[in-house]
C-alpha cells in the first residue's frame, strides 16, 4: 500500500507496478493512481497474481 504522493515519486523510475483490482469496493480511489501509471508507462495489473508476476519480471530485468 502506498499513498498517491509516494506512487507519483516512484512511477518515473521504471521499477513500479500498480495492482488495481477491477472489482474493488471503491474504484474511485484508484483513478489517480491509474492516471499516473499511464503517464509514466507503469504496468497496471488487475489481479494479485499478475501484479506479483510483473513485479518479479521487473526485479530480474
Amino acid at each position: 500500500m502506498t499513498t498517491n504522493i509516494e506512487f507519483g515519486l516512484d512511477a518515473p523510475g521504471g521499477r513500479a507496478v500498480l495492482g488495481a483490482p477491477a472489482g474493488c469496493l471503491s474504484p474511485e480511489r484508484n483513478r489517480y493512481l491509474i492516471y499516473v501509471a499511464g503517464r509514466f508507462d507503469v504496468p497496471v495489473r488487475t489481479t494479485l497474481a499478475d501484479t506479483v508476476a510483473q513485479a518479479l519480471a521487473l526485479a530480474v530485468a
